[in-house]
């Protein structure tokens, strides 16, 4: 039952993902060390109750919530990164409306930048800024793709940047509003889906109050092992579900 865990801890803290390496080191600083202490604190409970119905529910339950935070934590760096984005191309269509040559303009405009921003927009900014013609060989994050295929597309036909800094600038902060609003619409959703995941605790809850002694079934093995990991997965698996359709609407 042990090696069955402990190859679970391998599977699950691979090599992660290239998308995550747009992040800094700061930005992971401790979210990478969320994975191995769900496997851990697994592990820990199997060494000391014997259990491994136990165990395995609570690796679910702890992997449910690694993805959520790393989840929550991925779109509120995009939103940052949406937003910067177009504070950035406002400052820079008002330099270029102004008749600030474009060098100049890019270095007003990167230096209005917030400080909210993330490192990694802020770093190819800064780069674009001291070399227009960097941003073909380092697009950056997402946000900038529009932009980059805007420049070349200025730079190879000869049009004006101001009229398509603007229509980019639209594309951007359309998707930001529409994302707000949807959002604030979705709460409820989102409310209903935390209690919903959260019934089986108060049922349990329930139970001891009225005298009954559900958590040593659950924790006791056979049966009531099986019934702990089924719910917990279901649990989990119906809350994963939930929260991918609410965030669909709102991406």
């Amino acid at each position: 039952m042990t090696a069955l865990l402990l190859a679970a801890a391998c599977v699950v803290t691979a090599a992660p993902s290239p998308r995550t390496r747009l992040l800094p080191p700061a930005a992971m600083k401790w979210t990478r060390w969320l994975i191995p202490f769900s496997v851990g604190a697994g592990l820990t409970v199997f060494l000391l109750l014997g259990r491994l119905s136990v165990a395995v529910a609570t690796l679910t339950a702890g992997l449910t919530l690694v993805w959520t935070v790393r989840d929550t934590r991925r779109r509120a760096r995009t939103r940052r990164r949406e937003t910067a984005t177009v504070t950035f191309l406002g400052h820079l269509i008002g330099e270029l409306q102004a008749g600030a040559p474009t060098g100049q303009a890019l270095t007003r405009a990167v230096a209005e930048i917030p400080d909210s921003a993330p490192p990694e927009l802020s770093r190819t900014l800064r780069l674009l800024a001291a070399d227009p013609r960097a941003i073909r060989d380092d697009p950056g994050p997402p946000e900038l793709a529009t932009l980059r295929s805007l420049w070349e597309l200025a730079d190879r036909r000869g049009l004006p940047l101001v009229p398509l800094m603007q229509q980019a600038r639209a594309g951007i902060d359309a998707r930001v509003r529409h994302r707000g609003a949807t959002t604030a619409t979705l709460q409820g959703p989102q409310a209903t889906a935390v209690i919903l995941t959260l019934l089986p605790v108060a049922g349990v809850g329930m139970g001891t109050a009225m005298g009954a002694d559900p958590l040593g079934f659950l924790f006791g093995g056979g049966l009531g092992g099986i019934l702990l990991v089924a719910g917990v997965g279901l649990a989990s698996a119906g809350f994963a579900w939930s929260r991918h359709i609410i965030t669909k609407a709102a991406p």
